[in-house]
């Protein structure tokens, strides 16, 4: 019986010792939204003015406010804020990136220029600033267009391009 004993002893101490494991299978999931898309419903139209003797600057704010600084003198018509819709994955946050300095506008007729600078937006350019809300919204852009005198700046058509970035925060 002490050999039994013994021997159920040895084979209860060496053969208890057990690793336990557990497999599971699980999934993964990827959802792909919708594309972001900007498309421009207004462009940034600074106006009629005239730059009078000194020049100066004129100042479009996003919500489309103008006004002016110096010898600029505004004049009828219209003016609007650059104005884009954007639209993608309904509540998601995106955000703005405005040039990050001057462009120029030339004169179509002389090839004089002016510049485009100080750009503001609404919502405010950095991250996580918008929200598409439904799945859309409207980025305003307004910006300050600095004029020379009347002699540098003569009457005419001024032109130029710019370039903003929307992504998805």
């Amino acid at each position: 019986m002490l050999r039994i004993s013994a021997f159920v002893l040895f084979f209860l101490l060496f053969s208890c010792k057990v690793w336990s494991q557990a497999a599971v299978s699980t999934q993964a999931f990827a959802e792909v939204i919708a594309a972001l898309t900007a498309t421009e419903t207004a462009q940034l139209h600074f106006g009629k003015f005239s730059p009078e003797i000194n020049g100066g600057q004129v100042i479009l704010s996003p919500d489309g406010v103008r006004s002016v600084q110096g010898s600029v003198i505004l004049g009828g018509g219209s003016s609007s804020p650059g104005r884009f819709y954007i639209t993608g994955e309904p509540e998601a946050t995106f955000s703005v990136q405005l040039p990050n300095g001057p462009i120029e506008l030339i004169n179509q007729t002389t090839n004089q220029t002016m510049q485009v600078n100080d750009w503001v937006s609404d919502p405010p350019a950095g991250t996580g600033t918008g929200v598409l809300a439904g799945g859309s919204d409207i980025v305003s852009v307004g910006a300050t267009l600095y004029v020379s005198s009347m002699q540098n700046n003569p009457v005419g058509v001024y032109t130029g391009t710019f370039s903003l970035t929307f992504a998805y925060n």
